[in-house]
């Protein structure tokens, strides 16, 4: 190894066979050892082979560029293969690969050369008893990513925390290669960081499941996800997360999930500390006792407040900036039209604050006109002979023709009554009034005399059709007056 770092730099190389042979077989032992070798390392190694059978010099920068590999991944990948036996590596004064198989250098010798590493790895896993393949895969840590061997025992420490004493080499090769090239863990500080970062994170998840009242089980793959997502992408301490608990009380099975959504909104709000939190909790404590109450008037069948009922009353408070009388108002005319839920509320008020109804007089004007025109539209439904309930369209309706359009109310039940003989009254009262706004009728005597001049039409046209000759054919009542006569 000491030698390559020496020799670095050198641009030129030369390949040879072992006894200058021409063959350029390629162990049966060397195939089976590839499968599980870096593709990159294994096309290294075939390509130097090929080249060795001329047994000259070659252009190190070419043989680099041909691989698409930099000069220490090529040198890297010969070391490699020097310590599994296939490859030696020529103290010359050229870069000197020699290629073949050395008896003296098989895969198994290096597991007695590391014997004191080789306890310190499996004092980690334990009872379980690793494979003379298992540790040559992880020796490559070493070759492979340039990992000391310090931080790939914390490497295998921090394998088993994750998945447990039979965690697959597969998952520890993933995360050799993370932290040798994502996350640059090549000391034993950074590795044992990486390590108390976990196991910080991991009793903080179960501090946080025993606050929600979830024990018996360690944390989930998920859970754990976003208990890091709150800690490190929202920048919530662990105390604050706990403190955020209590707002999940009114949740009937609290659970990780649910808490994600109350820090949502505490982030949106800025709320990141556990003295915010606690400070959000009193104000919603204090919001309860209103709630309850509205949710009581309302007929409401729980009387726990939740996170969402708590947002629409700040909503309504802070936003629209009402008071509780206006509330309670809202709610007891929630409550008059039947039993609906508290979030119905909302649209109540919303209607109100769109429409600058902002104080109770205000309230108690809007809501007596409502009821007012809302007797009127009944009136006009018994009348025309409709049987449906009045909704805000119909209110939107008949505003537009009693009040934009001008028409009187008796107006409206006079067309209302000569609907009722149709099919389908509703439409044709639309129809009637449309003619009538067409027309410039307003008033009663104005519709009296539009009905009129329509009736007027009618019994015209309907003489004038009486003295037109039928079209049907009544030849067959006409008389024969030679039918007896004879021919």
């Amino acid at each position: 190894m000491i030698l390559i770092r020496f020799i670095r730099g050198i641009y030129s190389m030369q390949l040879q066979l072992k006894n200058n042979s021409k063959s350029t077989a390629v162990p049966n032992r060397f195939i089976e050892c590839s499968l599980t070798a870096p593709e990159k390392y294994t096309a290294s190694y075939l390509l130097g082979l090929m080249y060795a059978s001329t047994n000259q010099d070659i252009d190190f920068d070419m043989f680099c560029a041909r691989l698409d590999m930099s000069e220490d991944d090529v040198i890297g990948a010969f070391e490699y293969w020097q310590k599994r036996g296939f490859a030696h590596i020529v103290n010359t004064d050229k870069l000197c690969f020699e290629f073949g198989v050395f008896s003296g250098e098989k895969p198994e010798d290096d597991l007695y050369t590391e014997r004191e590493f080789n306890q310190k790895l499996q004092n980690i896993f334990g009872s379980r008893q690793l494979s003379p393949h298992e540790y040559i895969k992880i020796y490559d840590y070493t070759d492979m990513f340039h990992l000391p061997k310090k931080v790939v025992l914390a490497l295998a420490e921090y394998c088993v925390l994750m998945k447990g004493r039979r965690v697959g080499i597969s998952y520890m090769d993933k995360v050799a290669q993370s932290w040798a090239e994502l996350e640059y863990i090549d000391t034993e500080e950074k590795a044992r960081e990486k390590i108390a970062h976990f196991k910080t994170a991991s009793s903080g998840v179960l501090r946080v499941l025993k606050q929600l009242g979830i024990s018996g089980r360690g944390p989930t793959k998920d859970e754990a996800v976003l208990f890091d997502k709150w800690t490190g992408l929202w920048g919530f301490t662990l105390e604050a997360v706990l403190t955020a608990c209590a707002h999940t009380t009114a949740a009937r099975e609290p659970s990780m999930k649910y808490l994600d959504r109350i820090l949502e909104r505490l982030k949106a709000d800025g709320d990141t500390t556990s003295r915010k939190i606690s400070e959000k909790k009193s104000q919603s404590d204090s919001f309860s006792k209103n709630i309850k109450e509205l949710m009581h008037i309302i007929g409401e069948p729980s009387l726990k407040p939740s996170y969402e009922y708590e947002s629409l009353y700040q909503k309504w408070t802070s936003v629209y900036g009402f008071d509780m009388d206006m509330l309670i108002m809202a709610a007891r005319l929630s409550g008059s039209r039947g039993k609906k839920p508290f979030p119905y509320l909302d649209d109540i008020l919303t209607d109100w604050y769109n429409n600058r109804v902002l104080t109770a007089a205000d309230a108690r004007a809007y809501i007596a006109l409502r009821q007012t025109m809302d007797k009127r539209i009944t009136a006009v439904f018994e009348t025309a002979g409709i049987a449906k309930k009045v909704t805000d369209a119909h209110r939107k309706t008949y505003a537009r023709w009693n009040t934009e359009c001008g028409i009187s109310h008796d107006a409206i039940l006079l067309a209302a009554e000569i609907s009722s003989l149709s099919e389908n009254p509703y439409r044709y009262l639309n129809t009637i009034l449309s003619n009538w706004h067409d027309a410039g009728v307003k008033t009663l005597a104005d519709a009296q005399r539009e009905t009129k001049k329509y009736s007027v039409k009618q019994n015209t046209a309907s003489r004038r059709a009486s003295y037109e000759r039928p079209i049907e054919n009544y030849d067959h009542l006409a008389i024969d007056f030679f039918k007896d006569e004879g021919a």
